[in-house]
C-alpha cells in the first residue's frame, strides 16, 4: 500500500546541479545566483525586476511589510491590524513583537478559509492602519472585495502569498510576501519573496535586508554611511541556486498540483471541497474521524493551521469570530504534491466522497517522470521547454 503524506519537497535535478555549481565556487552568500533568480522569479511570475526582493524566508517578507508600512506602537499607542483569525502562527508573531492591536477577521466558512469580507469590512475603524490577506492553501477566493475594502477605505494591503504561487496575486496590495520554504510549491529550501508594488518601498526594502546598507554601492566605495537600521534578511547564493533550479521546473509543478485539485472537484465540488494551489481543503466534514479512516489507508490529512486565538501571546487581540468556532474541528487539508499521481487523488477523493458521482474533470496526460511516477500535465511543451533547460545546465 503507497503511503500518501500531507507535505513532501520536490527538488529537481537542475537545483542539485546549481548548488553544486555555488559550492564549488567561492560566493556562497548574496551573489550572482540571488541576482538570476530575481529576475527569473520576474519573468515568470509577471512582475518588474525592481518589484522584487528575495530574503531569506517568508516570515521575513512579512517583518519587512510590517516595518514599511510603519507598523509600530509605542507608549499609549497601537497600530490597529485587521488579520485572519485562521492562518499560520508566523502571519501574526511579527505583529506582537510591534505591539500591534491586533483584530481578528473571521473565515467565510462557507465558500472558503480565507477571511470574510462581510466581517473585515464590519471590523474596520478610523484606526484600522492595515488589513492582512492571507491566501490560505493558496486560494485567492474573496481577494478582491478584499482590495476594494481596503482602497475605498485608504488602508494598506498586505497580502500573505505565502502558500499562493500559481494563484491569483494581488496587484493592487501593498506588498505581497512570498514564502520558499521546505514544503512550499517552489522551495529555496527556506527563503522568501517581497513583491512591493512601489519602486520606493522596494527600494528600501533592499537596504533593510542587510542590515540599512545600499549594499551595491558599499561593495564598490568599502564603508559607507548607514541612515537606517536594518536586518540580516537576505538570500544566499546556496538557497538561490535551490530556488532557480526548481524555478525551472514551475510549469510542471504547477500542472500537477491543478490537476490534482481537479480530481478533488470532480467528487467533492459542492460537497466540501475547497480549491487551493499548494493545499485543497475540506470543510463541513468531521476531521478527527476522517483522519483516522484515511491514517488506516496509509494516507495523511491534517489541520495544520489553527485559530490563533488559542495561543497565549494572541490572549489580548479581539477575536469575536463565530464562523471559526464552527467549523473548529470540521475542517482539514489534503495532499497535493509532486510526489503524487491523480490516481492517488482520486483514490482519496472516493475515500471522503464515497456516495459522489464524479463530475466532469479536464483532459489529462500522464507522462512518465523519474522518481515518483507518473504525473499529469497539460502542455506537453512546456515539459519539453524545460528538459531543454535541464540539459543547458
Amino acid at each position: 500500500m503507497k503511503k500518501i503524506k500531507l507535505f513532501q519537497p520536490y527538488v529537481t535535478s537542475a537545483a542539485r546541479k546549481l548548488v553544486e555549481r555555488v559550492l564549488s565556487g567561492t560566493q556562497l552568500a548574496q551573489g550572482p545566483m540571488v541576482d538570476m533568480f530575481e529576475e527569473n522569479f520576474a519573468n515568470e511570475f509577471g512582475f518588474e525586476p525592481w518589484q522584487i526582493v528575495s530574503l531569506n524566508s517568508g516570515t521575513a517578507a512579512l517583518e519587512l511589510a510590517y516595518d514599511l508600512c510603519n507598523i509600530k506602537g509605542g507608549p499609549g499607542y497601537q497600530p490597529e491590524v485587521i488579520t485572519p483569525i485562521l492562518t499560520c502562527t508566523a502571519t501574526n508573531i511579527p505583529l506582537i513583537h510591534r505591539n500591534a492591536h491586533i483584530v481578528f477577521a473571521d473565515v467565510e466558512m462557507n465558500n472558503h478559509l480565507n477571511i470574510d469580507p462581510d466581517d473585515v469590512e464590519y471590523k474596520i475603524s478610523e484606526d484600522t492602519q492595515a488589513i492582512v490577506f492571507v491566501h490560505f492553501g493558496g486560494s485567492s477566493a474573496g481577494l478582491k472585495e478584499i482590495e476594494d475594502l481596503a482602497d475605498r477605505n485608504d488602508i494598506d494591503l498586505i497580502c500573505d502569498a505565502a502558500q499562493a504561487l500559481g494563484s491569483k496575486l494581488s496587484t493592487k496590495a501593498r506588498f505581497n510576501c512570498i514564502s520558499l520554504q521546505a514544503i512550499k510549491s517552489l522551495t529555496a529550501g527556506d527563503g522568501g519573496v517581497l513583491i512591493c508594488r512601489d519602486r520606493k518601498d522596494a527600494e528600501k526594502a533592499r537596504k533593510l535586508r542587510w542590515f540599512g546598507y545600499d549594499r551595491p554601492l558599499k561593495q564598490k566605495l568599502g564603508d559607507i554611511d548607514l541612515d537606517i537600521a536594518g536586518f540580516k534578511l537576505h538570500m544566499n547564493d546556496i538557497s538561490a541556486a535551490i530556488a532557480l533550479g526548481n524555478l525551472y521546473d514551475w510549469k510542471l509543478i504547477k500542472y500537477q498540483r491543478e490537476a490534482i485539485n481537479a480530481v478533488y472537484a470532480k467528487y467533492g465540488a459542492g460537497k466540501g471541497y475547497i480549491e487551493g494551489i499548494w493545499c485543497p481543503q475540506v470543510v463541513g466534514i468531521p476531521y478527527k474521524p476522517m483522519k483516522e479512516l484515511l491514517a488506516k489507508k496509509g494516507i495523511e490529512i491534517g489541520q495544520y493551521h489553527y485559530r490563533n486565538d488559542k495561543y497565549t501571546i494572541f490572549n489580548r487581540a479581539e477575536n469575536s469570530c463565530p464562523n471559526m468556532t464552527t467549523i473548529e474541528d470540521r475542517y482539514f487539508m489534503l495532499p497535493c504534491h509532486m510526489g503524487m499521481t491523480v490516481e492517488d487523488a482520486e483514490r482519496i477523493a472516493k475515500l471522503i466522497w464515497p456516495n459522489s458521482r464524479p463530475g466532469i474533470s479536464g483532459k489529462l496526460y500522464a507522462i512518465p517522470i523519474e522518481d515518483y511516477g507518473t504525473m499529469p500535465v497539460t502542455d506537453k511543451e512546456a515539459r519539453e521547454k524545460v528538459a531543454n533547460m535541464f540539459n543547458k545546465k
